[in-house]
Parts: structure tokens; C-alpha cells; sequence
């Protein structure tokens, strides 16, 4: 996502401790509330011309930092522990060099530290271009700050939102902690944790911007509730083959011939949406049907928020079930809703399933299938169109994985 809207930084310039940072004056002084000098003190301040103060009006210097709040569909922080400091967890960030903006030195430290990427595996949160400022003291600490005169430092959260659905289930197969752009590694590993565990974990000292982000996390959850629910999925909906990932790939690998995969992964598949119920807007009903005709029902499945389990009878073309071994089996399964920068309204419903032991394969390779639902209109047939009824576009990806390995790796 360009980040062509956001302001570039211009004012007077200056060295701290061998790297250059800005000082700026700000053409709209009034556009926000700079946070004072103590270290009880936060603000929110809009994305443009974000003033990044090193000295505050009593005197004292601040280090000004980046951080990055990346949250999953639960809300949850993306935090690593950091190397040689067994169970202290923190969230990525690091200091805004020379010009950057705070969004641009996020997304950096981002990179270099847990190797994500903007618009591959997380999004800005669109709800808001705010970022949350806070200052808080570290004298005392003996550290590099004391020593080169900070008070402590200014951290200028920037909130972003999972968009791949690999990093939502486990951000432990996705970061990469070796440390990119030449930068040291920072982490020796990851995990989504809860804000209200962090806040009460976190080194004291550090406590204070991230109870400051905590609070102002409380309205975006709010926010996102809202989104979800609002997101529009009811109607008749059909598989885009062209947005097909890796399904003649699996195929291939369950065993079928590159003709028959070919096949199958163009064919029609057909379904209909509609939602739960009032009390929960989120989850749904979804009806799939074995033919165009959009008479018979395959089967009907309720997509509940969260993981839960379907057991299938007879065979299926992804997951298996023949003859040789009876037929049948379960798929686990998972829902939940991820930024998608393709979606009206930059939602989109995913549901992943997994089959631990896809037939024919001796128990090696397991399937992974991945539909993202967007409410994005896709007619298909006119006549189904003047009908009042709406085709959408469903994503279908699918990977085969080898069960044997202690960590899942494409096969």
C-alpha cells in the first residue's frame, strides 16, 4: 500500500548520538495535542505532518521511536522475546531515522525485526491514520539513553492489522528473527498475546505506553466488531477459479492426474450465505451445492468464530475417503476475519480447514485449504442476476503439507 498520503517530514535538521533526525515544525500546530514531558503522559496524533520532538518544554530530551501493534482477528499484540533476555516480550520497534515518517519507520522496524511486510502480511488499520504517543522514563537504567542525556523515550505507536491468514495461526512459521537490512536480531521468538497480559508483564518502566495503547486498542476492537458484522456475505456465492492458489498443485500431490486436477479445479463450485442470527452477526450458514442447478445440497455447514471440527461421510475429491479406507474422515477447521486490502469495506471472512491424512498417502501429506470470502459482486449468469441473486467471488487456495516434520513446510 503506498504510503503516498502521508506527509514527508521537513524542518530543521540535527545529529543525535551519529544518526541524523528532524525537527519539525508543524504547519497545522493545532491538529494535535503533543504529549508533555511527563511519563505519565499520552496523546493520539493524526497521520500528515507528525511532529517528532527530541526536547521537551522542560528541557529534556526524548529518543523518538517507532513502535508496531499488529493485531490478529482476537485483538491480539504480536510480541517477541527478546535475545539473552529470557521471558521479556515486547513488541517490535526502534528509532525513526533521519526523515522517515513514523509510518515508514514502523514498517521498516517491522521488516527488519520479524521480517513482516505492509500490504503481504499485515495492513495499516484503516479505521483510523492515528498514532498513539507516549513518553516514558528510563533513568536510572544505567543504559545508552542515560548515558547520552535522554530522559527516556517518546514511543509512536502505529496500529496494523494481520491480513494473512498463515500469521494468523501461527506467527512462529512466518516471522523471520535472523535480523534483515543487516540489522542484529532483536528476537528469539513470537507469539499473539493478549494487551492485558503484556501491560502486566512488560518491564515497569515500559508499562506505561502500553497501557496507553491498550486503552485506545479498547474503541478499534469495538470498531472491528462492528466491520465484521457489517461485512455483507448473504446470497448466492461461486468459486473464481482465476483466484485459485496451488489447487492443481494439491491435487496433484493427493494423486490425481494433471488432466483430472486441471479439471476439477475449474469446475463450479456453488454456494449459498446466509447469516446466523441477529445475536451473532458474525458466523454463518453456508450451503453448498453439487451442480449449477442450485437444487441439490451437498451439505450445510454452520461457520461458528473460532475452531470447531466436520465430520464428512463418503469420499471427497480434497480430502479423501474411498473405498480402501472405508470412506469418510474429519476436517478441522477454523474461522475468523482478516484485513483484505481487495474487499469492499477491507474485510474479508477466511475459513482454513486441514485434513492431518489425505487418502492414499500413507499418512505423509496433509491439505490445507484456505476460502476468503469478499463481498465483491462476480456475476456469472444473467439470468441468475436478473433473478436478484448476487455471485460473489470466494477465493480457494490449497497446500499440501508433510505431516512428518516437526514444523509444517510446503512439500
Amino acid at each position: 500500500m503506498a504510503l503516498g498520503w502521508i506527509a514527508s517530514a521537513r524542518g530543521i535538521s540535527f545529529a543525535i548520538n551519529n544518526r541524523l533526525f528532524r525537527r519539525i515544525n508543524n504547519a497545522s500546530p493545532g491538529r494535535f495535542d503533543m504529549a508533555s514531558s511527563s511519563s505519565s503522559s499520552s496523546s493520539v496524533a493524526q497521520s500528515g505532518n507528525n511532529p517528532l520532538q527530541c526536547e521537551s518544554d522542560d528541557g529534556r530530551r526524548w529518543w523518538p521511536c517507532a513502535g508496531v501493534a499488529a493485531l490478529n482477528s482476537k485483538g491480539e499484540i504480536l510480541i517477541g522475546e527478546r535475545i539473552g533476555k529470557p521471558g521479556s516480550w515486547q513488541a517490535p520497534q526502534g528509532g525513526i531515522d533521519g526523515s522517515e515518517s513514523v509510518f515508514d519507520a514502523a514498517i521498516r522496524e517491522m521488516y527488519e525485526e520479524v521480517g513482516l511486510e505492509h500490504g503481504r502480511h499485515v495492513l495499516l488499520e484503516t479505521t483510523t491514520t492515528a498514532v498513539v504517543k507516549c513518553k516514558y522514563e528510563t533513568e536510572g537504567t544505567r543504559g545508552w539513553l542515560e548515558d547520552e542525556g535522554y530522559a527516556g523515550q517518546e514511543l509512536n505507536w502505529v496500529v496494523f492489522r494481520c491480513t494473512s491468514s498463515d500469521l494468523e495461526m501461527d506467527p512462529s512459521l512466518v516471522c523471520t528473527l535472523s535480523g534483515l537490512n543487516g540489522e542484529r536480531p532483536e528476537f528469539s521468538a513470537v507469539r499473539w498475546e493478549g494487551l492485558d497480559r503484556v501491560v502486566d508483564d512488560v518491564w515497569e518502566k515500559k508499562a506505561l505506553p502500553y497501557r496507553a495503547l491498550r486503552d485506545y486498542c479498547v474503541r478499534l476492537a469495538t470498531r472491528w466488531e462492528e466491520r465484521c458484522a457489517e461485512l455483507d456475505l448473504g446470497g448466492r456465492w461461486s468459486r473464481d477459479n482465476g483466484r485459485n492458489v496451488g489447487v492443481e498443485e494439491a491435487l496433484v500431490a493427493r494423486g490425481l492426474s494433471p488432466d483430472d486436477a486441471s479439471r476439477l479445479a475449474s469446475e463450479p463450485y456453488l454456494q449459498s450465505w446466509r447469516r446466523h442470527s441477529e445475536a451473532r452477526p458474525s458466523e454463518w450458514i453456508v450451503t453448498t451445492y453439487r451442480d449449477d442447478g442450485w437444487i441439490e445440497i451437498r451439505r450445510e455447514l454452520h461457520y461458528p468464530i473460532g475452531e470447531f471440527e466436520e465430520r464428512y461421510e463418503g469420499t471427497s475429491t480434497i480430502f479423501g475417503g474411498g473405498a480402501d479406507d472405508g470412506g469418510g474422515g474429519v476436517a478441522r477447521r477454523r474461522c475468523f476475519y482478516l484485513a483484505d486490502a481487495d474487499a469492499n469495506g477491507g474485510v474479508a471472512h477466511v475459513a482454513v480447514s486441514t485434513m492431518p491424512d489425505a487418502a492414499g498417502q500413507g499418512g505423509v501429506v496433509a491439505i490445507r485449504q484456505e476460502q476468503r470470502a469478499r463481498s465483491q459482486a462476480h456475476f456469472l449468469r444473467p439470468h441468475v442476476e436478473r433473478a436478484g441473486h448476487i455471485h460473489r467471488s470466494v477465493r480457494q487456495m490449497l497446500i499440501c503439507y508433510r505431516t512428518h516434520h516437526s514444523r509444517l513446510s510446503p512439500s
